[in-house]
């Protein structure tokens, strides 16, 4: 990975790394109908709360749903950030077509994830989609076609490799980076 070397700082507000790299991300936003507004302006409050770049969950929104409140996968994930029953209910869900506990719900996942992952984007987007029990058990991106997709996906319109986390949101780091060091 590219720019794992260059971590950003511990505690650097999650604004600034959408800085000059959030461009294709920003004309989906763009290309957006007026009637879907709300929801960008709802992400970008609650990201604030979870510490996490908004265009991250733009992007992840874009690929699970594309903006569609009521979207339902046929593996029964619902809502905008498409979350399963398990993750819903992990994340105190109680209706995952309400679009603000969606997001929450996913905000906190991804929050979680991205602590677990220490900052590695990629590897919190592979298990925001497959679980992290399966990157950890094929040691980086499943090799699940949809997974690989998924990833190459939300990847194009984030353009990051890092993002800033929380250490202590999640109780242990993912072995794979632990290994890493």
């Amino acid at each position: 990975v590219r720019d794992a070397a260059v971590l950003p700082e511990k505690g650097q507000p999650p604004a600034q790394t959408q800085v000059a790299t959030s461009s294709e991300i920003e004309r989906r936003i763009a290309s957006l109908p007026g009637n879907k507004a709300w929801i960008v302006d709802l992400i970008n409050t609650l990201s604030g709360w979870y510490a996490i770049d908004p265009a991250l969950v733009l992007s992840i929104i874009s690929v699970e749903s594309n903006f569609k409140t009521q979207a339902k996968s046929g593996k029964g994930a619902q809502g905008l950030m498409q979350l399963i029953p398990a993750t819903a209910e992990r994340f105190n869900v109680r209706n995952a077509f309400d679009a603000t506990q969606n997001i929450k719900g996913g905000l906190a996942y991804l929050r979680w994830l991205l602590s677990y992952y220490r900052g590695d984007v990629t590897l919190a987007v592979a298990a925001y989609n497959a679980g992290e029990g399966n990157v950890d058990k094929h040691k980086g991106v499943p090799p699940f076609k949809e997974t690989r997709q998924y990833v190459k996906n939300v990847m194009g319109l984030y353009q990051r490799v890092t993002h800033p986390f929380e250490e202590k949101v999640a109780s242990k780091a993912s072995p794979l980076v632990r290994s890493t060091k």
